[in-house]
Parts: structure tokens; sequence; C-alpha cells
């Protein structure tokens, strides 16, 4: 599973700076929120990505038989569900998931032991959102989550400036942002996702030394 996932993209250039910093997963809103684009714009974007990096179909409650239409039409290599989906759902899936985990109070990692997922997403918990709330969650929440069956990611407010504190504190398999890392919702700033990938790949290495 990714390292560093940059999320919510809908503009080709954005993309291309992206593929440029070398991210490891780029995201796409396929369901709803304010960075849900339409299949034919994910297609677009997704011929326009490497084979070294993995594009992810992002889906909230999304029918199961539309979820596979999308995965096969757009070619995303992995799909993250954010929304109530159950282990049955997942294990359908004909790639590998990324499942979220809402947080908003300490997780209970035996709620998810049934999901076989290649990773989960710790995110914060929004009565009317699906993640992009870019709002952090108190780290300390997250401590249960080593015993998830899987590997897990850190998302949920993330910037440049609190990503490597995150990373220290967590210890996270893999860090994910989206509105840390934009002008305004959808529009990708070029000097804030170079310092987030910078700072998170820094301080990942630095743990493993």
């Amino acid at each position: 599973m990714f390292r560093v996932k940059l999320c919510g993209f809908m503009r080709a250039t954005d993309v291309r700076e992206a593929v440029h910093l070398r991210v490891d997963a780029i995201g796409f809103q396929m369901s709803m929120g304010k960075r849900r684009i339409d299949a034919s714009t994910a297609r677009h974007l997704v011929r326009s990505i490497p084979p070294w990096i993995t594009p992810v179909g992002v889906f909230v409650n999304e029918p199961l038989s539309r979820l596979c239409r999308m995965v096969r039409s757009c070619r995303f290599q992995v799909v993250q569900l954010h929304g109530d989906e159950s282990e049955e759902y997942a294990r359908a899936v004909p790639v590998p998931v990324l499942k979220a985990v809402r947080l908003g109070k300490i997780i209970h990692p035996s709620a998810f032991q049934g999901y076989t997922v290649a990773a989960f997403l710790l995110d914060r918990y929004n009565p009317r959102l699906r993640g992009g709330t870019g709002v952090t969650f108190p780290w300390r929440w997250a401590g249960p989550a080593r015993r998830l069956p899987a590997p897990f990611l850190l998302a949920g407010g993330l910037d440049p400036k609190n990503v490597a504190r995150a990373i220290r504190t967590v210890r996270p398999f893999g860090v994910d942002a989206a509105s840390g890392v934009e002008s305004s919702p959808g529009v990708k700033d070029p000097r804030l996702m170079a310092s987030f990938v910078k700072k998170a790949r820094g301080t990942f290495l630095s743990l493993r030394n």
C-alpha cells in the first residue's frame, strides 16, 4: 500500500504536478462532495498517470454494480470506501480496497476484524461529510488502530505544517491529504503539495532509519 497519497483531484494541471512530485497515489472523488468528478473526467485524468503511481477511486455507499463499472471504465487500481460498506461489499470489489474509518471517538478495532482489505484510512467523523473535512481528530484516538487487521493511513486535516508531527505521533503506514494542499476546494497549490510530500517522505525516512 502507498505511503503518500493526495486526494480530491479535478484538474489535469494538478495531476501533472502530483506526477512530477512522484506521489504514491492520486485519489478521485466519484460519489459526492465539492471535489466530485464524473467518470469521463476521471478516465481522462487517470490516463495521464504513469504506472508507478496508483489511481484511487473514492466511493461512498455506491451500488456495487455501478462501482465495478467505474473501476473498469476509469481503470482505478484501488478503491477507497468512505461510507457504510459491509465486509461482504468490500470483498466483492474487484481491486484492492482502502476502507475509511471515521473517528468521532477512540476506535474499536473489533468492529473491523471481518474486513479483508489492503489497508484502512483513519479520518475525522462528520455527520454531514464523508471525507475531505479538513479537520484533524485527537491523534490519541488512533492508538488502538495498531490492532486493526491491516495497515492504516492517517488523514483528516493534514497539511505541510502538521504532517511530520502527525507521522511521528501516530506512526501510520501512510498519509493522505486533500484540503491541506489546496488554495480552494479541488484546486491544488503546487507549493503546498511539494512541501507536504517532502515533509512526509522525510519523516517516514527518518523513522525508518
